[in-house]
């Protein structure tokens, strides 16, 4: 592959990133690096976070990535800025606070893995971010959410999907008030658009790949397209049922199992 750029997390949601750059430079070669024998990132701990996306950015120079995406909010919010490999072409996706606050939104929610938003580093990125603004913008575990991604629920059993977003939602806005936007600050949230859309229509929906995909552009290059899948597997985790998840979303890849 020529000049390629590496996407990589530990499950379904840095598919998605895969596609939208495809979409936006469909003559870009793509690696695509499904981590599944280090799933779920948003369970682990920053340390073992910190190692996982050490080896993996080292694994994908070695395959002769050109450039790297951690398409995942959680370590690049808590660890992406404490790696070895921090020197590396290398960029993290995050939550676009400043998109939310050009939009004039008052009430957002920020929902992401349980890793990421009980990290000092989220509310660091914040202040960082949007300063005095901070106390509009409410961090929720959207660990159960996620699961629905993970497990298929949300293609398979769309009225259970529909009823544990709708209680999310719910609860929610007991906590925080009235939402009039939410930014999905894990990469397997947009999945879950159009029911957040059907649940919560009025809020504004923002998503960390668009400002991504439009921040790679001077690493991208024209090549001949192609996207080669590598995916690792554990015991408790295995390359079967990812591609299970995979042939009902009707997603086909060229892969080997690591």
């Amino acid at each position: 592959m020529n000049k390629a750029i590496a996407v990589f997390d530990a499950g379904l949601g840095s598919y998605a990133i895969v596609e939208a750059i495809k979409k936006a430079y469909p003559q870009q070669d793509i690696i695509y690096f499904a981590d599944r024998k280090s799933f779920p990132y948003g369970a682990k701990t920053i340390e073992q976070l910190k190692t996982i996306i050490e080896n993996s950015i080292e694994f994908l120079l070695k395959r002769g990535a050109n450039f790297i995406i951690l398409a995942s909010n959680a370590p690049s919010i808590t660890v992406l800025d404490k790696i070895k490999n921090k020197d590396k072409k290398v960029i993290g996706i995050y939550p676009p606070l400043k998109d939310v606050m050009n939009d004039k939104k008052k009430n957002t929610l920020i929902i992401g893995a349980k890793v990421m938003i009980e990290s000092p580093e989220l509310q660091d990125y914040i202040k960082g971010e949007v300063g005095d603004y901070y106390k509009q913008f409410h961090v929720e575990n959207a660990s159960p959410l996620i699961q629905l991604i993970e497990n298929g629920d949300f293609i398979n059993n769309t009225t259970e999907t529909e009823k544990t977003v709708q209680k999310f939602i719910n609860d929610c806005e007991k906590k925080f008030g009235k939402l009039d936007s939410i930014t999905l600050s894990s990469t397997h949230l947009p999945w879950l658009s159009s029911y957040f859309k059907k649940v919560i229509p009025k809020a504004k929906l923002y998503d960390p790949a668009d400002n991504l995909v439009k921040a790679i552009k001077p690493y991208t290059n024209i090549s001949k397209g192609k996207i080669y899948s590598i995916i690792s597997e554990s015991e408790k985790y295995p390359v079967k049922d990812f591609l299970k998840i995979l042939n009902t979303l009707n997603i086909k890849l060229d892969y080997e199992i690591i």
